[in-house]
């Protein structure tokens, strides 16, 4: 039986409603991630049709939200809410330099609504609570004309507990297109996410344009074999032998686009360019780029292999592109000057299209096996005075961050080998104030950034929250860990004095559909949201589930966003601390 679009929408809708009719009055005010203080009175306030939003005694930056916020709710209720220069409106917006930058004050009493920021973000940030707290066909886009939109009177205090709130997407492994894109920030948006870690190169794929060499995103950006996967039907396959995957790449006009998009969203986005390993890709397209540039590529007979293979001239240097996961030995020959130039030209582009502090540089996961076998990187490792291969790695990004800062005012990001690595060699870098992110094992890059006085960013791989892990017991298919969402919840990121935040993390290797990456990181990405929005002890597992059982579920459903429905209907489980 085919049901109208339309009813479908009113049917979810008055389920949700019906959910809020039956909470009892003392949570009526329910948010995703719960905001830091909500103190609720017995009124209420309806929107009324053309609802005013008064912008007098603000700077641009901060009146342009009020625009911004009248669209996403014009176009989801037929308001026709309008921004006026005149102080007296329905919405009025103080600046108060005293409330934190990205926090806020929100009074909702029977006559109107009153917001306080003293920064566009924090702005931006109420009017995301107020469609929160409206019915969920308003946050997801959908218009609907019958609806009373009526908020609870409420008095809301609310301002992150941590500055970085993050999603990483890895598009190297499989591409996903500037659409994907912004649909995935659009979600973040939703639940106060304000960091987009765009993972653009690794062994299968490069995605960035970089103008000096054009055959990054065609050769470079070409696969073959490709793996593919399907969660519906749990089962995964590959393409097959000469059936190419690409070339997919952005092209300059797609990011610049995308960085705006995710500007208006209040969202930095943070380019990943991983190096001096996990670099095939670029080595693919340049040859010259590694310790051996003569190296023959593999022949289709012969497996690639991360791990030596006796009387296997091909499983080190096959410059071939990777078309599974781990870790190949062919990296970067840092010891050359053309190399260097590589990487400066890269960061050049890095720094115009992407208009942020940071840059990450990767640094994960470099073997030192290509540095051993090459004289010249010997014979660097002599000059430096170097007693160990692995210290090539720490002098080449002393390298990058002394350009990238020198050139461009950039800092720079990397995962916890930069400092938790054989020789890593903390000293020459933490002048440059590194950001690292501790994946493995996290609890030693904790106490080593901690240590060294380093900001940090938590995102623990091991369950928790690498969030593509399969779901342990109910998928048969996908990476190997337990995805569990309870997992994610109590997996409680550091108290100490140099964590800066949390990160959902996404590796592709078992993942190509779009659907797929919607499944695989929801709901364990709104589990990350809470974590790095909300006070601990403003958490609480049973009440999250009851929060995406009854309003998130809804907002998904109707914004089109596919997600692990058997993680919701799941039994509570209790709140213990991981």
């Amino acid at each position: 039986m085919n049901i109208p679009f339309r009813l479908l929408i009113a049917v979810a809708i008055s389920v949700a409603s019906c959910c809020v009719t039956a909470i009892t009055h003392a949570e009526r005010v329910s948010l995703t991630p719960a905001p830091l203080s909500v103190t609720e009175g017995s009124g209420s306030y309806t929107l009324p049709k053309g609802l005013t939003i008064s912008t007098a005694g603000l700077t641009p930056d901060m009146a342009a939200e009020a625009p911004r916020f009248a669209e996403a709710l014009n176009s989801a209720t037929g308001l026709n809410a309008t921004p006026t220069a005149s102080p007296g409106a329905d919405i009025t917006i103080s600046v108060d330099p005293s409330i934190a930058t990205e926090g806020y004050t929100l009074s909702i009493t029977p006559s109107g609504i009153a917001i306080n920021a003293s920064q566009p973000a924090g702005l931006f940030y109420a009017f995301q609570t107020i469609l929160k707290m409206l019915p969920p066909n308003v946050m997801a886009g959908v218009l609907e004309r019958d609806l009373a939109y009526t908020l609870p009177e409420a008095q809301i205090a609310d301002s992150p507990r941590f500055p970085y709130r993050g999603f990483m997407l890895d598009v190297s492994r499989h591409f996903f297109d500037a659409d994907q894109v912004k649909k995935m920030l659009d979600l973040m948006a939703a639940y106060k996410l304000n960091r987009f870690h765009w993972h653009l190169t690794d062994d299968q794929g490069w995605r960035l344009p970089v103008p000096k060499y054009p055959e990054l995103t065609t050769v470079g950006a070409t696969n073959q074999n490709i793996l593919r996967t399907n969660f519906d039907a749990q089962r995964r396959w590959r393409d097959g032998r000469f059936v190419e995957y690409g070339p997919y790449a952005y092209t300059t006009d797609e990011i610049r686009d995308i960085v705006a998009y995710a500007k208006e969203r209040h969202i930095e986005v943070i380019p990943e360019i991983d190096m001096p390993g996990h670099m095939v890709a670029a080595i693919h397209a340049y040859p010259y780029l590694s310790t051996d540039p003569e190296s023959s590529l593999v022949p289709d007979s012969v497996a690639m292999d991360s791990e030596p293979v006796a009387r296997n001239p091909y499983s080190h240097f096959t410059h071939n592109m990777w078309n599974i996961g781990g870790v190949s030995r062919d990296v970067l020959d840092v010891s050359k000057p053309e190399v260097m130039t590589f990487v400066q030209d890269v960061v050049d582009v890095l720094a115009d299209l992407f208009p942020y502090e940071y840059i990450h540089i990767g640094g994960d996961e470099c073997p030192t096996f290509a540095w051993a076998k090459s004289d010249s990187c010997q014979k660097l490792k002599k000059e430096l005075g170097l007693d160990d291969d692995s210290g090539l790695q720490a002098w080449f990004t002393k390298q990058i961050a002394e350009y990238a800062s020198t050139k461009h005012g950039r800092k720079i990001m990397g995962w916890n080998e930069l400092i938790t690595n054989h020789e890593a060699n903390i000293p020459i870098i933490k002048p440059y104030d590194p950001v690292i992110f501790c994946w493995y094992p996290p609890k030693q890059a904790v106490a080593t950034s901690e240590a060294n006085g380093l900001k940090h960013v938590y995102t623990p791989a091991n369950g928790g929250y690498y969030i593509n892990r399969s779901y342990k017991g109910h998928d048969k298919v996908g990476a190997v860990g337990d995805g569990a969402l309870d997992i994610t919840y109590t997996l409680n990121p550091p108290d100490n004095q140099h964590c800066i935040g949390v990160q959902g993390t996404f590796w592709t290797e078992q993942v190509d559909r779009p659907q797929d990456l919607e499944y695989q990181a929801l709901p364990r990405l709104i589990a990350v949201a809470e974590q790095g929005w909300s006070q601990p002890e403003r958490k609480d597992y049973n009440d999250f589930m009851k929060r995406l059982r009854e309003q998130e579920s809804v907002m998904l459903d109707l914004a089109g966003y596919n997600y692990g429905r058997h993680q919701i209907v799941a039994a509570p489980a209790d709140n213990t601390a991981q």
